[in-house]
């Protein structure tokens, strides 16, 4: 079974009460499975827009128990030359949505996302995801 990367937009549906019963099955079904993985980008982005110190406790515990995909200096220079290659293409993505498929990229990962610059990149990327918009 390959792992995924969930994007910080298919989290925010999975924790919402009005987020959707697939996408909180889907993700359900493969954190149960051991498949997810993570990003410190992802966890920052999530942690930051928690509301109340237990919600940040709460799931910084979550993500504590994830596999991180690691951020070296190899992975920054990827995302700075995947960045660059886009932008020279006419594609502009966010420096937080190209350190998250890059991540994917690195760690072998199938990205899941609910955001359509992971779309625009896919078209000009090999990159393994499955769109949720």
């Amino acid at each position: 079974m390959k792992r995924v990367l969930v994007d910080t937009s298919v989290w925010v549906s999975f924790f919402r009460k009005s987020g959707g019963s697939a996408v909180q099955t889907i993700v359900q079904d493969a954190l149960l499975e051991g498949r997810v993985v993570t990003c410190w980008v992802v966890q920052a982005e999530l942690l930051v827009g928690t509301r109340t110190v237990g919600g940040f406790e709460r799931l910084n515990a979550l993500f504590s128990n994830l596999v991180h995909i690691p951020m070296g200096e190899s992975l920054w220079d990827a995302v700075a030359r995947l960045g660059f290659e886009l932008r020279r293409k006419g594609l502009t993505v966010p420096l937080p949505d190209l350190l998250i498929a890059q991540s994917a990229l690195a760690g072998g990962c199938e990205l899941w996302h609910a955001d359509r610059h992971y779309e625009a990149m896919s078209s000009q990327v090999t990159l393994a995801n499955r769109s949720f918009l």
